[in-house]
């Protein structure tokens, strides 16, 4: 009796696994479709890659050999970091040209840095300060994983002056399965037993098209040049949640593996001239395709080899991908494709559909006005997104500190009356008056203790008598005996806000330069407000700490001219 009961079970048991099975089986993404290839002339790379140096599972070497087995040429290695290591020199390996950057954190999001010569100081902070360094070290920023579901991922600050802006990612692509419900968690699920069928499939099944990136990104393409790129985020594992980033080495799932992310999704780059095979000379010809926009997005795991050429052509000239032409009359937009039979060609001119096309050759015209045109290949997923073409110029955003103060409070006067010091128990400081040639300064000395970066900080702090109310902007000349970052914060001490404060961070170097902060630009620290009181506050600092400042360092900071303006 018992063993006739054991056996019913054992076969229900058995029916239902295949059951499961052959569900599995028959949901599995269809293979990726081989279209006809044709030639139009890009390289194909990818663009975010992690190796062992920091999250990633293997070493470039390793890492390489898989791109070269995906048929990539070129990719570029985006470690964690802070910016301040010499990146390694461009090389060859198995034939892949890597080129080293680097994925800088910030308090809104990651940032990836490409072409940037080594910071003097960590970088770190608000966006923007980030956006701002990167600049300035002559380098090329990308927005990564914007509309991740992590917080901590997510791109926060559309205000700030990127370069570029990942548009797909594939770790945010199962990071938003993961968030969406229990309907896309049981998808993702069973995406974990379809990978080991086709993994290049499973990958691409799990993009969809990415509405609120592209939404954030026309309002930024009406003022200014924004580059769109891709990521494949490749790690070469998963590391599990709620684990130490010691522990996350050791326990990690090892997939999305980095072959099959690479033939998932790449960008294709249109080179200005043929590769030399010398690694130094070739990776200046993709970094200067990338920061010009010559370059197309392909979710290879839907079809390949892909081809995409898309011209603008009115009285004053010929456009590419990522170019600006002016006004011309009509503009004729030239589209050329190898996609599948069923695929559709769809033009966007700013945020709206221009029309949708099924040839693989045709030629629209744009009209005779300004727009920023763009276009999508896809069927029931996107296959091909293009970089846009823009006519006409941008018209970007008035500057706030081209309306002149009516008036000011002087915050120094050659003397340290009204300011003290600040800081940890462990690091030192002190202030005084310098005088430098026919006037007066007021040097700020710190030194921020060694060790571990903790809550190491110096102060100077300038009390207001009179609070803030009536003042927008705060105006100060200064210079350091190093290039550094200096934090600027406002500070409510009352028992309503205790301790609470607002900042901006600015750049500081050996040169004497004007700054001015408007108030209403400030930031939270501490507290939940996200702009100051400025009836309530009634301390302003100027700020060294660990943000931008390894512990151990030390320096001397000159301030004169401190107003507040109205």
């Amino acid at each position: 009796m018992k063993g006739r009961f054991l056996s019913r079970w054992s076969l229900r048991a058995t029916v239902v696994c295949a059951a499961i099975a052959v569900t599995l089986v028959t949901q599995v993404p269809p293979a990726s479709l081989a279209v006809t290839p044709l030639s139009d002339g890009t390289l194909a790379g990818s663009l975010h890659v992690h190796t062992d140096r920091s999250d990633g599972r293997f070493p470039p070497e390793q890492i390489a050999a898989a791109a070269a087995r995906a048929g990539l040429q070129f990719i570029v290695l985006t470690d964690h970091g802070d910016g301040t290591r010499v990146p390694d020199p461009p090389v060859y390996r198995s034939g892949v040209l890597c080129i080293d950057a680097v994925e800088v954190s910030t308090s809104g999001g990651h940032y990836i840095a490409l072409g940037m010569s080594p910071a003097p100081y960590p970088l770190g902070g608000e966006p923007r300060d980030v956006v701002e360094d990167v600049n300035r070290l002559g380098g090329f920023g990308v927005a990564a994983h914007p509309d991740s579901p992590r917080p901590e991922l997510e791109w926060r600050d559309w205000t700030a002056p990127i370069d570029a802006v990942e548009w797909l990612n594939l770790d945010t692509s199962w990071r938003v399965h993961l968030a969406d419900g229990w309907r896309q968690r049981l998808g993702l699920a069973a995406a974990l037993f379809k990978y080991p069928i086709r993994p290049t499939e499973t990958l691409a099944s799990l993009i969809d098209h990415p509405d609120a990136t592209i939404a954030r990104w026309n309002v930024a393409a009406k003022e200014r040049r924004v580059v769109v790129t891709a990521g494949s985020d490749a790690h070469g594992a998963i590391a599990l949640r709620g684990l130490t980033s010691q522990d996350a080495a050791q326990y990690r799932l090892p997939f999305p593996g980095y072959e099959s992310s690479f033939r998932a999704l790449s960008v294709r780059v249109t080179p200005d001239r043929p590769l030399s095979g010398n690694a130094g000379m070739d990776a200046a010809i993709v970094e200067r395709a990338i920061r010009a926009g010559h370059l197309y997005i392909a979710t290879d795991g839907v079809a390949s080899p892909p081809s995409l050429q898309f011209t603008a052509t009115n009285e004053r000239g010929t456009a590419a991908q990522g170019d600006e032409i002016p006004i011309g009359g009509q503009i004729a937009l030239r589209v050329r494709t190898n996609a599948p039979d069923g695929f559709s060609t769809v033009v966007y001119k700013d945020e709206a559909v221009w029309t949708t096309d099924h040839r693989r050759d045709f030629t629209v015209s744009g009209g005779n006005g300004p727009g920023v045109f763009r276009l999508e290949v896809r069927s029931d997923r996107p296959w091909l997104y293009s970089n846009p073409i823009y006519v006409g110029e941008r018209t970007p955003p008035r500057r706030l500190d081209s309306v002149p103060a009516t008036g000011s409070m002087p915050l120094f006067e050659a003397e340290t009356t009204g300011w003290r010091l600040e800081s940890d128990d462990a690091s030192t400081r002190a202030v005084d008056i310098a005088p430098v040639g026919d006037r007066h300064d007021l040097r700020f000395t710190f030194g921020l203790a060694g060790g571990q970066a903790a809550n190491q900080m110096v102060a100077l702090v300038r009390l207001i008598p009179k609070h803030l109310d009536g003042y927008d902007r705060l105006t100060f000349t200064a210079r350091a005996d190093q290039p550094m970052r200096m934090s600027v914060q406002l500070r409510v001490s009352d028992e309503r806000h205790p301790l609470h404060r607002w900042q901006r961070s600015v750049y500081i170097d050996t040169t004497e330069r004007e700054s001015t902060l408007f108030l209403n630009q400030f930031t939270a620290v501490v507290g939940s407000e996200p702009h100051p009181p400025l009836d309530r506050v009634d301390s302003v600092m100027f700020v060294v700490d660990t943000t931008n400042t390894r512990p151990g360092s030390s320096g001397r900071i000159w301030l004169r001219a401190a107003a507040l303006g109205r």
